[in-house]
């Protein structure tokens, strides 16, 4: 079959494979596409790619089945794509807070007060922090040193790294927090080690997500190398039990890379 138009046959087993697809692909979003943080929801973008992965994939194999699950892995990849980035940013953030604390740490050695110190550096903090620390660097301007640092925990306490910072700051601010430098020296060294341990998870992960890409691409030249190559052998997905036969063995693949996905998120620092 290499036209997209569908006989009887054909149209009655779509609908039922598009409901059971549909079914997958809902549950995939919690399973193979959510990752730490807030997830893509429906865009345009995203509804496009899902449809245009489906189209071209019918219209290179003629098999209904085979845009579906198409569709469903166009779908997919962007959410698997915005994890990856999401994770490269939590390590260069660990990164960030251990080059902004040392920062804060030259400062001190420098006999800067820590007001001072708090300041030059929220001026020097590496662009990923801009956001986070800039506003400390506002509060400073204008406020004294102790209710800067409670306004600036107050905002930031969506930061696991910000609240750790803030509170080793307050508590020097307030004079009980010992030799501030030998104890941000630590917090920087624990930040650091930190970030390492995730590039090296990241690197576990990496192999995760290579085979599962491997285990896609086999499956889609086989897909479309045999409705092309080997009609005669193929010949046996064309009709609707074929499609049907078809839909359930590209789920199992489906289920595995879901499996990788999932072994993928279960990796963790």
């Amino acid at each position: 079959m290499t036209t997209l138009g569908l006989s009887a046959g054909e149209a009655a087993v779509t609908g039922a494979l598009a409901a059971g697809i549909t079914t997958a692909l809902s549950r995939g979003r919690s399973a193979l596409a959510k990752p730490t943080g807030p997830a893509p929801g429906i865009s345009v973008a995203r509804v496009g790619l899902a449809l245009g992965a489906g189209l071209v994939l019918w219209a290179a194999t003629g098999w209904v089945a085979a845009g579906l699950w198409g569709a469903v892995g166009g779908w997919a990849a962007p959410a698997l794509r915005a994890r990856d980035r999401q994770r490269a940013g939590e390590t260069t953030r660990l990164d960030a807070w251990a080059s902004w604390v040392g920062l804060v740490q030259g400062q001190l050695a420098g006999q800067a007060s820590l007001a001072e110190a708090l300041a030059g550096a929220c001026h020097r903090a590496p662009l990923a922090l801009a956001d986070e620390v800039g506003p400390l660097g506002e509060a400073l301007a204008g406020a004294p040193l102790d209710e800067a640092l409670a306004s600036w925990a107050v905002a930031g306490s969506g930061s696991a790294e910000l609240r750790q910072v803030a509170m080793v700051l307050q508590l020097a601010a307030a004079g009980s927090g010992g030799h501030l430098g030998q104890v941000l020296a630590q917090l920087g060294a624990q930040l650091r080690a930190r970030a390492a341990s995730a590039r090296r998870i990241e690197r576990e992960r990496r192999r995760t997500r290579l085979a599962g890409r491997a285990a896609a691409g086999v499956a889609l030249v086989w897909l479309v190398a045999g409705s092309r190559l080997d009609t005669s052998l193929f010949r046996v997905y064309a009709g609707p039990t074929g499609q049907v036969l078809l839909s359930v063995m590209l789920g199992i693949v489906a289920a595995g890379l879901a499996g990788l996905a999932r072994l993928d998120k279960g990796l963790a620092c």
